[in-house]
């Protein structure tokens, strides 16, 4: 008698038989997902790797947090970030490089740090980086004269001159009588930074800036009205100040008359508040220096 016939004739067996191939097919589940998880189960294990392959991953450096165009980069601004290879190209394997440079792009947190957005010239992230804060870029116009026979630098500080003809004031006199000629010159701003000459942000290393036709400072807000007015009716002059030298000099409105022999008199700046400070037996005089402002009243 065969085992099929067996089977046939003895039902427990063939009940036996069934339940066994039922244990075998659960049993060859149960370890199917087991395989499964098991990568899974590992990485959870070891909270401090990061599941990636030794031989493939590579270490590429990321931003922590947002750095805005112009920032200069920090230590703590970047972090190594382990990935998958190969490492894209332009990024950094390493902090130190990175450090100290300059972000000529807005960078987001998490974000790949590539090479192509640092620099390790502050102007190449462009002017509006350049800006002080609480200070505005201005552009005045100007001639090789202006601007000290052209060698003027980005970086300089200097002192603003404006000189205003007699038509403004009122001429006196008749045509080219210079008797009635009401022109005068008065030290508008002092010590302020110069962001440009011309389209150079930065410094020619002593190359004369001949062909440039305006220089952008930095000024304050409250300076930006004096120094459009200045541009518009008169005649704007730099004069390039000693990098230490950080005074203020007393402000002065000089007319034609005041070019006589030393110690003529010399005549102080007169403002809107003329009439105000004329009633307190002075002038009022307000100073502008880089970021700073003071009003000071002279005898008359």
């Amino acid at each position: 008698m065969n085992f099929v016939q067996r089977i046939q004739r003895n039902p427990v067996l063939l009940l036996g038989l069934g339940i066994a191939l039922i244990v075998a097919a659960v049993a060859l589940i149960w370890l199917n997902i087991s395989a499964r998880d098991t990568p899974s189960h590992r990485t959870a294990e070891r909270p401090a790797g990061d599941g990636l392959d030794a031989e493939t991953a590579v270490s590429v450096l990321v931003a922590t947090r947002d750095v805005p165009r112009g920032q200069t980069i920090s230590s703590g601004d970047v972090m190594l970030r382990r990935m998958a290879g190969p490492a894209p190209a332009g990024s950094f394997a390493d902090a130190a490089p990175a450090v100290g440079r300059v972000a000529t792009d807005d960078i987001r947190a998490s974000q790949i740090v590539f090479q192509h957005s640092l620099s390790t010239e502050p102007a190449a992230a462009g002017i509006a980086a350049l800006v002080p804060e609480g200070q505005r870029a201005f552009a005045i116009r100007v001639v090789e004269e202006d601007i000290v026979g052209g060698f003027l630098q980005a970086g300089d500080r200097v002192d603003v001159f404006a000189t205003f003809p007699g038509a403004v004031y009122g001429q006196q006199g008749g045509i080219g009588q210079r008797e009635g000629d009401r022109s005068k010159s008065t030290l508008l701003l002092q010590d302020m930074e110069v962001l440009a000459v011309g389209p150079a942000l930065s410094h020619q290393g002593g190359q004369a800036n001949a062909g440039a036709r305006t220089v952008t400072v930095a000024a304050p807000p409250g300076a930006l009205a004096r120094l459009a007015l200045a541009g518009r009716l008169g005649h704007v002059t730099l004069a390039i100040r000693n990098p230490a030298d950080r005074d203020v000099a007393p402000a002065e409105l000089v007319a034609l008359d005041d070019l006589g022999p030393a110690g003529a008199a010399v005549a102080p700046v007169e403002t809107a508040t003329e009439n105000e400070a004329g009633r307190s037996g002075g002038h009022r005089i307000t100073i502008y220096s880089g970021a700073n402002q003071s009003t000071v009243t002279t005898p008359r």
